[in-house]
């Protein structure tokens, strides 16, 4: 079918015409068109409630814009009578319409598109989905039909988080299509049904086995860097892996990583989620006001605190403990924070600080060496599920003797070698006098030196202490 959007500038026409949507359909579900402008209708629980809004020029807006945006056709998963067919989503109205066109009935679509690269941004664009979790969950599988580029790839990846445990699939389209509706108008209704019949399992128990040419999608590996030396020379922090942090204690480990999150927010543009176990929340917001203003937050005046404020709502998640008697602050009650913090809140790095505050119980017979494999096995594999990087930052169990310099590495921490092993990068902190504000950092383990663009080794840097910041060593 001809593109003929550059001739047509009546919207109903176009439609029919450029899109290949049925004219039945499109009635039937309360689809309006006036002039150059197209209107799909949101109704929730049989009340419409809003207008989605799009120009042929592909202009869109919600109205009214102040309500709050559910799926697309949401109602559709309440109806029990349904219950066992899969729900299938996509990440366009026109193209979920395309999809019912081919006589699936039990389709939705996001409402606001998709976010590549931040996995849905500042969160928002995840909201109508966990709204629907338990929906979307009463089905015998969810078959994602994104778009068939890197945002597509983003959006399965954010849609199997949510659905842990729950069997997704993915459909593939052909190399020349970029969604559903370009399969239906290049290709027709009976390929759109071929390719859901066929959609892949994503993540099937225990792993996968496929060839090179059948690879599911896989992000590019990211690295998140502070994007300033002499830092991207030993901290580089691989999304789906996992560093380690170590020092001797009150030699600055709390205080590198905030600087560390602080510059990689603003080089990587990213959220990161912090669970400080020993550091009060507002300790934390005075280091952060020192590093974005150069000032201590209780020296901002109210104009000034709102600011700030405002920025790092948008770019930081602190978890604060909660002491009951039914929750213990061990391994299940961190998983269920990260799950959160990357899921949920679409955070790309993840902070513990420090391990040595959870609560850490090995089972019966099991020893702490078993324990902390396990556990730090565990951490790994969330962050890779999860699509994010998680920072550990762990006290070492010795401090040194007889006056000797002591510079821990991974193999200092505790009872077991999984410290050295485990982590993609590994670093320690160690300030070499309290009166010379020299510090040194120690970079004993790369996963990948080629990615990363570093090896083992250190880097000497100034710390000043009022600012709280790092800086590049000026001299010997």
């Amino acid at each position: 079918m001809t593109d003929t959007t550059e001739t047509t500038t009546d919207a109903w026409e176009w439609l029919q015409q450029v899109r290949g949507l049925d004219a039945e359909l499109l009635d039937r579900l309360g689809v309006k068109a006036r002039g150059n402008m197209v209107g799909v209708p949101y109704v929730r629980r049989g009340r419409h409630y809003g207008w989605k809004r799009r120009t042929i020029e592909k202009r869109f807006w919600f109205e009214p814009s102040d309500v709050e945006h559910f799926l697309w056709n949401r109602d559709i998963l309440d109806d029990d009578t349904l219950a066992d067919q899969p729900i299938i989503i996509t990440e366009g109205e026109f193209d979920a319409l395309s999809v019912m066109q081919a006589g699936h009935v039990r389709v939705v679509s996001i409402p606001d598109g998709w976010t590549d690269g931040m996995e849905g941004g500042d969160g928002a664009k995840m909201r109508p989905l966990i709204e629907a979790e338990g929906a979307l969950r009463n089905s015998p599988c969810v078959i994602v039909a994104g778009d068939n580029d890197s945002t597509g790839a983003s959006f399965l990846r954010a849609v199997g988080g949510l659905l842990e445990g729950h069997p997704v699939r993915y459909v593939e389209w052909p190399d020349d299509c970029k969604d559903a509706n370009d399969v239906l108008r290049k290709l027709g209704e009976a390929e759109i049904v071929t390719r859901i019949n066929s959609a892949k399992t994503l993540d099937p128990k225990g792993g996968t086995i496929t060839g090179f040419s059948d690879l599911p999608p896989l992000p590019d590996r990211r690295v998140l860097r502070l994007g300033m030396p002499p830092f991207d020379y030993v901290m580089a922090f691989e999304v789906k892996a996992m560093s380690v942090l170590t020092g001797i204690p009150g030699h600055g480990k709390s205080t590198l990583m905030r600087f560390a999150c602080h510059h990689i927010i603003k080089h990587e543009n990213i959220r990161v989620g912090h669970i400080g176990l020993e550091t009060h929340a507002h300790a934390l917001r005075d280091h952060l006001s020192r590093l974005a203003t150069g000032k201590a937050w209780s020296d901002l005046v109210t104009a000034e605190r709102d600011r700030l404020t405002e920025t790092l709502d948008r770019h930081w998640r602190v978890v604060h403990r909660v002491y009951s008697g039914d929750v213990g602050h061990n391994l299940g009650w961190l998983r269920s924070m990260v799950h959160a913090l990357a899921v949920r809140d679409q955070c790309k790095m993840i902070v513990l600080d420090p391990w040595n505050e959870l609560e850490h119980l090995p089972e019966k017979g099991e020893s702490m060496t078993q324990y902390i494999n396990f556990a730090l096995q565990q951490i790994r594999q969330w962050a890779e599920q999860w699509d994010c990087h998680i920072a550990v930052v762990a006290h070492p169990r010795k401090i040194g003797h007889d006056g000797k310099i002591f510079i821990p590495s991974g193999y200092d921490i505790a009872e077991s070698a999984a410290f050295a092993n485990k982590p993609s990068l590994g670093l320690t902190v160690h300030m070499v006098d309290g009166n010379d504000p020299h510090v040194k950092l120690r970079v004993w383990k790369v996963r990948d030196v080629n990615l990363y663009g570093f090896g083992k080794g250190t880097a000497e840097v100034e710390f000043d202490p009022g600012m709280m910041t790092y800086r590049r060593r000026t001299h010997a």
